[in-house]
C-alpha cells in the first residue's frame, strides 16, 4: 500500500490573498497536512471537513445549534482569554475550523457557545469579524479592525495575537488603577460608617446633659449635637436612599453600565482625571502602533483608535489630529498641536515619521508612556491613602473633641 493509499480527501473553504473564498477538495494524510497544503498555495483555511458518510448528521447538528443555540457576551476577561486561545490554536497551523472545535469540545458554557456559534457563522460562509462580534459581544473596534485587516492578508494568528494583547493591556490598565484605589476607598467607607455610628448612636446619648444648657456649648459643639439629631432622625431614609442605590447599581452593572457610569463620577476629580488621560494617551499609541503594524493605513487608523478611546480629551485630540492628517499635515505636528501627549511621545512619532518606523516608534512612545503613568499613580497613592488615614482622623477626632468640650463647658457652669 503506497503513502496515496492512504491519504484522506478533504473538503476545504478558504481564502485567498485578495480575501476572495475559495471551496475545494484535496488528498492528505491528516487534518494537519491538509492545513499545511492550502497554506503553500498561499490560502488561509476557513474550514477543513473529512469527507464521510454521514453528511446528514452534520448537517442536523448543525441546524439543531443554529435554531437553540443562543450565543451569550462574555466579560471583557473571557474575550481576551477567548482571542488568546484563539491565536495560539491558529499559529500552530490550525484551521480556523478545527481550533474552534477544539474549543467548542474542550470547555462548557459561555465560551464553548461563543465558538460554536462562530465556527457555524464561518461555515454559513459569513465574515469572521462579524462572527466573531455577535459570537462573544467584543465591540473593540481595534480589534474589529486587526481581524478584518488579516481576513485579507492571510495573517489571522498574528492578528489575533495582537488583538489578544491589546484587551490585555486595557484589563491591565483597569486593574491597576482599580487595585490602586480599592485601598482608599475601603478607607472612606470606613470612615463614613465609623462616623456615622458617632453621630447617631453615641452622640445622642450625651445630649440629655447638655439639653437645658446648649447656650453655655462652644459652637462647634452645638453644630455636632444639631448634625448628629438631623442624621438621627434621617438614617432610616438615609439607609434606604444607601440600599436602593446599591440595587440600581447592581442593575446598571448587569447591564454593562455601572463602569462608564462610576468612570464619569471619578474622572471629574482633578487628579484622577489627569491620571485617567495618561492611561488613555498610552493606550491610543499602544493601539495605533499595533493596527499600523498590520498595514492598517494611517488615516483608517486613526479614526479606530479615535473610536476605542473612552470620552475626553484625549479622544477629542486624536480625532482633531485625524482630521489634520487626512488633509496632508504630519502625525507628529498634529499630536503635538493637541498638547495632550508627552512632548518625548511627540519627538518619538517625528522620528518614526522621518525614518518610516511610524509603528515601531508608536510601540516604543506608549511604553514609556505606560512607565510614567506607573510613576504618577504610585506618587498619587503615596500622598492619597496618607491623606485619607489624616481625614479619617479629623472627622472622629472632631467629632470626640466637640462632644467633650460641650460636656466640660456644661460642668463649669456656676449656678
Amino acid at each position: 500500500m503506497t503513502a496515496q493509499d492512504t491519504n484522506t480527501d478533504f473538503g476545504f473553504s478558504a481564502r485567498d490573498g485578495q480575501g476572495r473564498r475559495k471551496t475545494g477538495v484535496l488528498s492528505a494524510a491528516s487534518h494537519l497536512e491538509a492545513t499545511r497544503k492550502l497554506r503553500e498555495q498561499g490560502l488561509f483555511p476557513i474550514e477543513i471537513n473529512e469527507i464521510t458518510d454521514e453528511p446528514k448528521a452534520a448537517s442536523a447538528k448543525t441546524s439543531f445549534f443554529k435554531r437553540d443555540g443562543k450565543a451569550g457576551r462574555l466579560s471583557s476577561r473571557a474575550q481576551a482569554d477567548f482571542i488568546e486561545r484563539l491565536a495560539k490554536l491558529a499559529g500552530a497551523r490550525i484551521s480556523v475550523d478545527r481550533a474552534l472545535r477544539i474549543m467548542a469540545e474542550g470547555e462548557e458554557g459561555a465560551v464553548a457557545q461563543a465558538a460554536q456559534t462562530l465556527r457555524m457563522h464561518i461555515r454559513e460562509g459569513g465574515g469572521f469579524a462579524e462572527g466573531l462580534k455577535a459570537a462573544t459581544g467584543i465591540q473593540d473596534s481595534a480589534t474589529l479592525a486587526l481581524i478584518r485587516g488579516a481576513e485579507s492578508s492571510g495573517e489571522l494568528d498574528v492578528a489575533l495575537a495582537t488583538a489578544a494583547g491589546i484587551l490585555r493591556q486595557r484589563l491591565m490598565v483597569a486593574r491597576r488603577i482599580i487595585t490602586g484605589l480599592l485601598y482608599p476607598s475601603l478607607l472612606l467607607f470606613v470612615s463614613i460608617v465609623s462616623v456615622g455610628v458617632i453621630m447617631v448612636a453615641i452622640i445622642p446619648q450625651f445630649r440629655p446633659l447638655v439639653e437645658d444648657r446648649m447656650e453655655f456649648v462652644p459652637f462647634l459643639g452645638r453644630a455636632v449635637f444639631a448634625l448628629s439629631a438631623m442624621l438621627a432622625a434621617l438614617w432610616p431614609l438615609i439607609l434606604t436612599a444607601i440600599l436602593c442605590a446599591s440595587v440600581v447599581l447592581f442593575w446598571l452593572h448587569r447591564k454593562g453600565k455601572a463602569g462608564p457610569l462610576l468612570a464619569g463620577l471619578v474622572n471629574r476629580l482633578p487628579m484622577v482625571r489627569k491620571l485617567m488621560e495618561r492611561n488613555h494617551a498610552m493606550m491610543a499609541l499602544h493601539i495605533l502602533g499595533a493596527l499600523l503594524r498590520r498595514d492598517v493605513t494611517l488615516s483608517e487608523a486613526l479614526g479606530v483608535v479615535g473610536d476605542t478611546t473612552p470620552a475626553g480629551r484625549i479622544r477629542d485630540a486624536i480625532r482633531a489630529t485625524s482630521r489634520a492628517v487626512a488633509d496632508g499635515a504630519p502625525l507628529a505636528a498634529s499630536f503635538g498641536k493637541t498638547r495632550v501627549f508627552a512632548p518625548s511621545a511627540v519627538e518619538m512619532l517625528r522620528i518614526g515619521e522621518e525614518t518610516g518606523a511610524l509603528e515601531d516608534m508608536c510601540t516604543r512612545a506608549a511604553t514609556e508612556m505606560r512607565e510614567a503613568s506607573d510613576r504618577a499613580l504610585e506618587r498619587f497613592l503615596a500622598l492619597f491613602q496618607p491623606a485619607m488615614i489624616v481625614i479619617v482622623g479629623l472627622l472622629v477626632g472632631v467629632s470626640l473633641y466637640a462632644l467633650f468640650s460641650a460636656i466640660i463647658a456644661v460642668n463649669q457652669v456656676t449656678f
